[in-house]
């Protein structure tokens, strides 16, 4: 996934102009169509034209496809920014990403509910109606994402002050990685 992502903003920095035209019409037509629109063109239309792929792949291709936009974006602002020319990492990336993968993993809700991926929201409200406790199910669903979610967010804070601790230039705004 990380790949199309680079590939994506790459190509709208690209000198040839049909990279960088397919590139930006590839971000404007995902930016362009609804997350659920997505998952259906997935799960029910590849189908049809002769495409099935396992149920996870379908789930990791939606994912892919949807944020490889967003994050080209953030990315195509780094490759624009003068912090680019210096060679390092710009810690300034780091929440920018952070809330991207935070929202795509929220974003796994909307494919179960759409019936396709069993993940903790649908199995929580599986397990509910089963044993009449969706109040509890939720509870603990809820309990998950945000243990979940608070651990990457925590882990990304640390990793950006033991980035800015370590940082190698005078300024704080990247660091090197290598």
């Amino acid at each position: 996934p990380v790949a199309a992502h680079a590939a994506s903003a790459a190509g709208r920095r690209s000198s040839l102009p049909l990279v960088r035209t397919l590139s930006a019409a590839y971000v404007l037509l995902i930016d362009g169509i609804p997350l659920l629109l997505l998952i259906f063109l997935v799960f029910l239309v590849l189908p049809q034209i002769g495409i099935s792929l396992p149920i996870l792949a379908s789930a990791a291709l939606i994912l892919t496809i949807y944020y490889s936009s967003r994050l080209s974006l953030i990315l195509d602002g780094y490759f624009l920014s003068p912090e680019k020319t210096k060679g390092g990492f710009p810690l300034s990336l780091i929440p920018q990403l952070t809330n991207e993968f935070n929202g795509m993993i929220k974003d796994t809700t909307i494919i179960s509910t759409a019936g396709f991926v069993h993940d903790v929201m649908w199995r929580a409200k599986d397990i509910g109606r089963a044993e009449f406790k969706i109040l509890e199910a939720m509870l603990v669903a809820t309990l998950v994402y945000l243990i979940l979610i608070t651990s990457i967010s925590l882990s990304a804070k640390a990793l950006t002050r033991k980035l800015k601790d370590s940082k190698s230039d005078s300024d704080g705004s990247e660091v090197s990685l290598g």
